[in-house]
């Protein structure tokens, strides 16, 4: 694992390494460009792995049950930063390892922060994860009762998760990528985010907002729509019976329900549906519905 975090540092660069001991946490924040793992051990302890002109302005510190990784930009130096200003010279690069005996309850990345590679350390009741401005985390196994799971302002996560009840909320051109077993999962999408889902889940619901969009695939007992703004889901690969659907504005939806649909559509709204469900009509206004054999046969209308 060491040798793949290392391995994001250019040829040239002078590298330096420490171990840290640490006080007990279960909460973790990081920032910067830190790319961080997470490990079991035997011990609190972070292995920091920097360029070497940049050691002496890292932050690494536990506080309040809460450990914190950072870089103090106020204190490096300018001939320091100038180091990595010049056309085409990349961030640089920092790694930690951080290892714990217990469990994690909570992570929080934030300007450009990546956690990769981690193993299952996070609580068994109750996890959640936010993320900011252009932070990321990829290739993550996360199995707890309820996991959360917040992107805003670019950030970005490729996720597998397992659980009982899932909250995510997207927003600010946010991207999630997530494979989910769940019994009840609520996804919440705004400002331009996207999300790519593949789930087994017993009750689904989905609200969206502005110009958030969603492909769906997996399987469910039932789905719950909430959809407005200019936003769009795509759930032609996911099998349900029954689906309840209320949607404004001129958003659009593409839905597989094969049982029954209830419908609430106003203001320009357009629902793309297969199958051959009963149709249940609250109302429907300045909208359109039409049934189609896929998503690839529909058009706007």
């Amino acid at each position: 694992m060491l040798l793949s975090l290392l391995s994001g540092f250019s040829a040239g660069a002078a590298i330096k390494q420490s171990s840290i001991n640490l006080t007990p946490f279960n909460h973790l924040k990081v920032a910067g460009t830190f790319s961080v793992s997470l490990v079991r051990g035997s011990d609190y302890r972070a292995l920091i792995t920097v360029e070497e002109s940049y050691m002496d302005y890292i932050v690494c510190r536990v506080s309040d049950n809460v450990l914190t990784i950072d870089i103090d930009e106020r204190r490096v130096p300018s001939e320091v930063k100038r180091q990595f200003r010049g056309k085409g010279t990349p961030d640089p690069v920092f790694s930690a390892v951080i290892y714990v005996p217990e469990l994690i309850r909570s992570v929080e990345l934030d300007d450009k922060a990546v956690l990769c590679d981690s193993e299952d350390v996070f609580d068994k009741a109750r996890v959640s994860f936010d993320l900011d401005d252009n932070s990321n985390m990829n290739n993550l196994e996360v199995s707890s009762q309820q996991v959360e799971i917040s992107l805003q302002n670019k950030s970005t996560a490729d996720v597998k998760v397992s659980c009982t009840k899932l909250e995510v909320d997207t927003s600010n051109s946010s991207n999630l990528t997530i494979v989910e077993t769940s019994e009840d999962s609520a996804y919440s999408l705004q400002g331009s985010s996207k999300v790519v889902a593949k789930s087994r889940t017993v009750h689904m619901e989905i609200k969206t907002k502005s110009n958030s969009t969603m492909t769906l695939y997996g399987t469910g007992d039932s789905i719950t729509y909430s959809l407005s703004g200019t936003s769009e889901v795509n759930a032609m690969g996911f099998e349900v019976p029954d689906a309840r659907i209320n949607m404004t504005s001129v958003c659009a939806l593409y839905q597989a329900a094969y049982r029954s649909l209830t419908l609430n559509l106003n203001g320009g709204s357009a629902l793309y549906f297969k199958n051959e469900p009963q149709v249940s009509i609250e109302n429907i206004k300045s909208s359109t519905v039409s049934r189609v054999a896929d998503a690839s046969g529909a058009k706007r209308l």
